[in-house]
């Protein structure tokens, strides 16, 4: 009866520890964000359009150098990853996001070939 006891008691311990994975949702950051950047050419926005089916992530940013689509994203939890790869003349530069949403703002970092930059976007639409 002991024996018994005992699995029973791990059985649930294991249950309590798994739950928040399972009770974990994929976060909805459809729509319109807007991202602010202080740059040596002045202020500089960018829109992203997000697009969501489950876990995978698409949609466009439009900045004043153009529009671009959103590639290799995903949602995982709160966690939002995606890339861009921007055109300059004969020469492209891809950027990945990686960020975690809270509410309506989306933290984290881009990283480029230049190096890594921190990156605040706020939903303005959704």
């Amino acid at each position: 009866m002991k024996k018994i006891g005992k699995a029973v008691i791990c059985a649930l311990a294991c249950l309590v520890v798994a739950a928040p994975t399972w009770a974990q949702e994929t976060a909805n950051v459809a729509g319109k964000w807007e991202m602010t950047n202080e740059t040596p050419r002045g202020t500089q926005t960018s829109t992203f359009t997000f697009e969501q089916d489950g876990d995978i992530l698409t949609g466009t940013v439009a900045t004043q150098r153009g529009e671009n689509p959103i590639n290799s994203g995903s949602v995982d939890g709160n966690v939002v990853t995606f890339t861009i790869v921007r055109g300059m003349g004969e020469r492209s530069m891809e950027m990945t996001y990686t960020g975690t949403l809270d509410g309506d703002t989306i933290t984290g970092s881009m990283s480029t070939p230049r190096g890594e930059r921190e990156f605040t976007m706020k939903r303005v639409e959704g």
